[in-house]
């Protein structure tokens, strides 16, 4: 009866530890999904740009069709301004139903602070 007991305790032991490795695993994949995200993409030969700052991470994945010869290759992310301009327009919340005038407006002024605060980086530098 006693070596009954060993044996049942071993194979509790057994699935606990089984158990534990399946979760540490899943936990893994989510972690390396949140760190790698757009794997599909990354899959078919895409390239991705990770950014981020204090409270926010942007990822930008784009294909090897993307990159054209008119692209600026100074650049990691090519064709830069259509990236940013599919960012920002259409980034107003729909809900607040704005005149276009004045949806267009918000978008010149996110672009002066941008231009303001490159202007601001520069002049650090120097």
């Amino acid at each position: 009866m006693v070596s009954c007991n060993n044996d049942t305790m071993r194979v509790v032991d057994g699935v606990k530890r089984y158990e534990e490795e399946q979760l540490f695993e899943e936990d893994m994949r989510a972690l390396l999904n949140m760190v790698r995200p757009n794997r599909r993409e990354r899959l078919m030969g895409w390239n991705e740009h990770r950014t981020g700052g204090a409270h926010f991470r942007a990822t930008i994945s784009w294909s090897e069709q993307f990159t054209t010869p008119e692209s600026d290759e100074r650049f990691t992310i090519p064709q830069l301004a259509d990236v940013l301009e599919a960012i920002l327009i259409g980034s107003v919340r729909s809900e607040l139903d704005l005149p276009l005038n004045e949806e267009f407006d918000l978008y010149r002024g996110v672009v002066r602070e941008l231009y303001k605060r490159v202007n601001e980086s520069q002049s650090s530098y120097e």
